[in-house]
């Protein structure tokens, strides 16, 4: 059976992480597996301390516990607490060894209601996690249903990109959900510096978007029949175009930089950026996997990579 690691702690928004990995599993049958990571150093030397560590199990335990009312409903849901300094660490060394399909987790305190900001735990997790990270805005848990009807990816036709959208289609279809495949064409990089008098750009011409979109069609042709797809090619600053999707869908998957470490979660620029301005869950996929949710949710027929 799969699993989806939530972080959980004391605070308000891990009932995000949570609203969101029960969706999830409610629609792909995982075992969520609740992890919660004390700041205990277990390396013995001259400062250990059992009963502050006990102490420490004990308060993890409890919020384990509170995080678990949440999702009464579920059956087979488990709790991890992990003797660790960095709260990113013990996450990412937990699912390794749980073998995770996914990690959730909520956003930062600090952003704003309908909004994902990562913060510093968040923000590491996302650099190095062993499988794909789901990030949840603040507030998410007080929406009725949390049902995801549209799922967006962003494209670029990258490698990375490639791997995100196999992973949007493997989500898509198995939510029963819209994908909208969304490339952004960067006016700051397509103008034609030879006939610029000063600082700017030209916006590409007319044609050059056609043909782009006239390329995304294809490749959206090339998916399976059953699912609903729309192509979409915007002209602008790809962080803000992509960003401003995010209010339009309910699950947006992105790709993670084109180089470091295989297998692991690595931010870009952009992908970094919109974590953080996001207005609905973001999905970071790892590089170098070629079917990034398979092991989440069965594939769709005739589903195959793209």
């Amino acid at each position: 059976m799969s699993k989806i690691i939530v972080g959980v702690g004391a605070s308000e928004r891990d009932k995000d992480a949570v609203a969101l990995a029960s969706t999830l599993a409610r629609s792909s049958g995982a075992e969520i597996v609740l992890a919660c990571v004390y700041p205990y150093d277990e390396i013995p030397g001259r400062g250990a301390n059992t009963a502050y560590r006990n102490y420490l199990r004990e308060d993890a335990e409890a919020a384990i516990r509170t995080a678990q009312e949440d999702i009464a409903d579920l059956p087979g849901v488990a709790g991890r607490t992990v003797a660790e300094v960095s709260p990113a660490k013990g996450i990412q060394l937990l699912a390794e060894r749980e073998g995770a399909s996914l990690v959730v987790i909520g956003s930062s305190g600090r952003g704003a209601v309908g909004r994902v900001l990562a913060g510093t735990t968040a923000e590491r997790l996302l650099h190095g996690a062993p499988c794909p990270v789901a990030v949840a805005p603040t507030g998410y848990h007080d929406h009725a249903a949390n049902d995801i009807a549209t799922v967006s990816v962003a494209f670029d036709r990258s490698k990375e990109a490639m791997a995100a959208l196999t992973g949007a289609v493997t989500v898509s279809g198995a939510l029963g959900a819209k994908l909208r495949v969304v490339e952004v064409l960067d006016s700051t990089w397509m103008g034609t510096p030879a006939l610029m008098a000063g600082p700017g750009y030209s916006l590409p011409p007319s044609d050059t978007e056609e043909r782009l979109r006239r390329n995304l069609v294809a490749i959206v042709d090339g998916l399976p029949d059953e699912l609903a797809v729309e192509p979409v090619v915007t002209v602008g600053e790809p962080e803000a175009e992509l960003a401003e999707e995010t209010a339009n869908t309910d699950l947006m998957v992105v790709g993670s930089r084109g180089y470091g470490p295989h297998r692991a979660v690595l931010l870009g620029s952009v992908s970094g950026r919109l974590v953080r301005d996001s207005a609905c869950p973001v999905l970071v996929v790892p590089r170098t996997i070629e079917a990034p949710l398979e092991e989440l949710f069965a594939p769709v027929s005739g589903t195959h990579a793209v």
